[in-house]
C-alpha cells in the first residue's frame, strides 16, 4: 500500500528533527517524535547488538534519552539521513528505512578519536492522537572506521 505524499514529508521532518535534536543535545524534542513506549536497538553487521558501556538496546524512549544524553555531554555528532523507503502496513503503522552516514568524536579534541559509520535506520511509526510517532527503531550499523 503506498503511502500518501503529505505522510511521507510529515515522517521525513520528524526524522529530520530526531537527528537534529541528538547532534544538538535537545531531548526534548524526542516527545515529538517516539512514542514514550518505543523501542530502539542498534547492531552491527552481524546483527550482534553494538555494546559501548552497555548494550545498545533501549526499552524505552526514557532509558534511550538517559543513556544518550550523558554520553554526548562529551561526544559530538553529525548525522546525515538519505531518502526514506515507505510501506504502509495498516492505516496506522508504516515501515520506513533510511540509509544514515554519521560522524562523531570528542568535544575536546579536534584530531583525536573520531569515527564514521554508516548504515541503515529500520523504524514502524503509528498513528496516535492524529498524529504520526516512531514505536521502534533498529539501527544496523554496516560500516564503522575510526
Amino acid at each position: 500500500m503506498s503511502v500518501p505524499p503529505d505522510v511521507v514529508a510529515l515522517l521525513t521532518h520528524k526524522k529530520a528533527q530526531y537527528c537534529h535534536s541528538a547532534d544538538s543535545n535537545q531531548w526534548e524534542v524526542f516527545e515529538k517524535v517516539f512514542l514514550p513506549e518505543a523501542t530502539f536497538i542498534f547492531v552491527d553487521a552481524k546483527d550482534e547488538v553494538i555494546n559501548v558501556d552497555r548494550e545498545w538496546s533501549f526499552p524505552s524512549r526514557e532509558d534511550f534519552v538517559a543513556y544518550f544524553s550523558n554520553s554526548f555531554k562529551v561526544q559530538q555528532t553529525i548525522h546525515l539521513v538519505g531518502p526514506g523507503e515507505f510501506e504502509q502496513l495498516s492505516p496506522d503503522e508504516i515501515k520506513v528505512t533510511w540509509s544514515v552516514i554519521y560522524h562523531c568524536g570528542p568535544r575536546d579534541s579536534e584530531t583525536e578519536g573520531h569515527g564514521t559509520g554508516g548504515g541503515h535506520y529500520h523504524e514502524v511509526w503509528k498513528k496516535r492522537d492524529g498524529d504520526w510517532f516512531m514505536a521502534s527503531m533498529r539501527m544496523k550499523r554496516l560500516y564503522w572506521r575510526t
